[in-house]
């Protein structure tokens, strides 16, 4: 291989390209068109004198020589980024980068509204481009450079990535004014038997710690609905007898027409964090934006 012949953005296609497996999947990553790539992935085949993909049945598989090259590469890439970013002065007012937060609709919900008002006033250069929290792709997305910040509670936290408290909350259920059943007073056997609206999330683990409580008395939630998200909480639980448990946050929302109370079972708070990438670690623009989430928008 001739170094002279290469150029840096053929490694990050190839980069792109070992991850994915796929012209069609590295095209998106890196926004260009296939065509375009399908031109480069001819000239590292050139330049490292090897197919590197090769299509089969199911699509395309690396070769030895690629499997060999991806974790070297991608390493060297990323110390390159940090290299690149450690160096560089960051000023806020004149910043024109993306950052993409991954949260559910709830955290969005807690944190845009505070975080966008102070980007508009101290960097109005600065997009934000708000994803769905996808639990069991995360780390992977993070590693990829897809995400930069994940807004999500302590045991949905990458393992090994940093982060930095931004919130906690406790639990309790909405219900709607003038409810037949609902007392303050209600045992959580009697709680337990109302008709339940459940929100159910990828993870599955926001509320495990709730059920696993009922669980060790015998008890278990009767579930009478199921929703992907908690913004449809509110207008389902006006108009019905159901009612949602629901982190504070939400309960605590101005909402015509509903009343919320405490759970009536001891369940730890959860605590929710902001995380993001170690390589990360000294870049400014990342850094700038994270204290800003976690010391102005955070509690």
């Amino acid at each position: 291989m001739d170094l002279k012949r290469g150029d840096l953005s053929l490694m990050v296609s190839l980069d792109a390209l070992l991850a994915e497996g796929s012209v069609t999947a590295a095209s998106r990553r890196l926004g260009i068109s296939q065509p375009a790539l399908s031109a480069q992935l001819a000239r590292l085949r050139t330049l490292f004198g090897d197919d590197l993909l090769v299509g089969n049945a199911h699509g395309m598989v690396l070769t030895p020589r690629a499997e060999n090259l991806q974790a070297p590469l991608h390493k060297l890439l990323e110390g390159l980024n940090e290299l690149i970013h450690a160096e560089a002065d960051f000023d806020p007012r004149t910043a024109d980068c993306v950052f993409r937060i991954a949260a559910s609709d709830l955290a969005h919900l807690y944190v845009l509204p505070r975080l966008l008002p102070l980007l508009r006033a101290r960097s109005p250069g600065i997009t934000l481009d708000a994803v769905a929290l996808d639990i069991d792709l995360l780390a992977e997305k993070m590693e990829r450079g897809e995400i930069d910040f994940a807004v999500a509670s302590a045991d949905n936290t990458p393992e090994g990535f940093p982060s930095r408290r931004v919130s906690g909350y406790e639990f309790r259920y909405l219900y709607r004014k003038g409810h037949p059943l609902v007392d303050p007073a209600l045992s959580v056997e009697a709680f337990c038997k109302l008709d339940h609206l459940a929100v159910t999330i990828k993870s599955g683990r926001l509320f495990s710690d709730l059920d696993e409580s009922l669980r060790r008395k015998g008890l278990k939630r009767n579930i009478a609905c199921s929703v992907p998200n908690f913004l449809l909480v509110p207008e389902i639980v006006r108009n019905s007898d159901q009612v949602a448990v629901v982190p504070s946050s939400l309960a605590e929302l101005e909402h015509h027409g509903l009343e919320s109370l405490p759970i009536p079972i001891n369940v730890p708070p959860v605590i929710i964090h902001l995380s993001w990438h170690p390589r990360f670690k000294r870049d400014p623009s990342h850094k700038w934006i994270r204290d800003l989430i976690a010391d102005e928008v955070g509690e």
